[in-house]
């Protein structure tokens, strides 16, 4: 009799100790944001999809490869990107402003001998930050606060 108690109160310790620890790892996963996974592949090919014909005749599927890594660059240089495996989540909203972004890719293009006209790199960097937006990798655009020199 003993050991039938024994063993029932072992069983419901264990049980115990189950709950908990799967109720506190849940409650940490809900309170993580949520990892959205760039694959640069699929992003070549959703932007592409959504550049003018007049831009598409000029860049070739390498071009837009190209630009596009350096733009991850770029957002990896600013805390907004990471490299897969890494977790060390900044705190706080992050911002990376689009004109300092093209101005870097076109930096980048010139070192790297690509010719390309600033309007097309917009166009490509806009249709990047439509593909971040689909995987859910870019979240709502935050209200500025009110300029105290204007009230």
């Amino acid at each position: 009799m003993v050991i039938i108690l024994f063993v029932l109160l072992a069983a419901a310790v264990v049980v115990a100790i189950g709950l908990v620890t799967i109720g506190r790892i849940t409650g940490e996963l809900v309170d993580a944001a949520p990892t959205s996974i760039y694959d640069l592949d699929e992003a070549i090919t959703f932007v592409a999809d959504r550049l003018p014909d007049e831009v598409t005749a000029q860049l070739s599927f390498d071009d837009v490869r190209a630009l596009l890594a350096w733009h991850l660059e770029y957002l990896e240089d600013r805390g907004v990107a990471r490299r897969q495996g890494v977790d060390d989540l900044a705190a706080g909203p992050l911002v990376a402003a689009e004109d300092d972004a093209v101005a870097y890719v076109l930096g980048r293009a010139g070192e790297a001998g690509l010719e390309v006209a600033d309007v097309w790199v917009v166009q490509v960097l806009d249709a990047d930050g439509a593909y971040l937006e689909a995987i859910g990798a870019i979240g709502p655009q935050l209200s500025m606060p009110p300029d105290p020199d204007l009230d």
